[in-house]
């Protein structure tokens, strides 16, 4: 998920919680985004030609998982390229949901919890609205991504960590 927007945190915005000032905001960040979305592309060709440490780690450990030999592979930029693609997908307003479901894709597909982490991720139409019908404005795409944030079935579960009392 992008964020953890917890009710701890939503607590702290009353009267308006997350539909009052933290929506308008980004809102209007993902507008500035989009309209200067060819900037942050270029910028990001960095990434590609001298990947981070973190991401050289966890291609390796992805590679493993998929028994595929990275040392082999003729494009040792496959993860940076892939975190690129990610990146133009959310610039160019695709549903959050159906971009974290590649994210989940590339490194859990073989793994026997992805069927169900798939639906709690896509969610149920009746009470998320990341599995409605999405059209892809800026509007739609903040209430997506404010709804993947403070979901308690997904924060809970990916990330076993998560302290929700604190």
């Amino acid at each position: 998920m992008p964020f953890r927007l917890t009710r701890q945190i939503c607590d702290l915005m009353v009267p308006l919680r997350e539909s009052g000032q933290l929506q308008s905001t980004m809102v209007f960040t993902m507008r500035a985004l989009r309209n200067n979305h060819e900037i942050l592309l270029n910028t990001m060709d960095v990434f590609i030609k001298e990947p981070l440490l973190d991401w050289h780690n966890f291609a390796r450990k992805q590679a493993e998982k998929q028994k595929l030999n990275l040392d082999d592979m003729t494009d040792q930029a496959w993860y940076p390229k892939e975190k690129i693609k990610s990146a133009k997908r959310k610039l160019k307003g695709d549903n959050p949901a159906e971009i974290m479901k590649l994210d989940l894709t590339l490194g859990h597909e073989k793994a026997e919890h992805y069927k169900a982490m798939l639906s709690v991720l896509l969610g149920d139409e009746q009470c998320n609205q990341r599995a409605k019908p999405y059209d892809g404005t800026v509007e739609n795409q903040v209430a997506c991504l404010i709804d993947q944030a403070t979901d308690p079935n997904l924060l809970g579960r990916t990330y076993h960590g998560w302290e929700p009392w604190v």
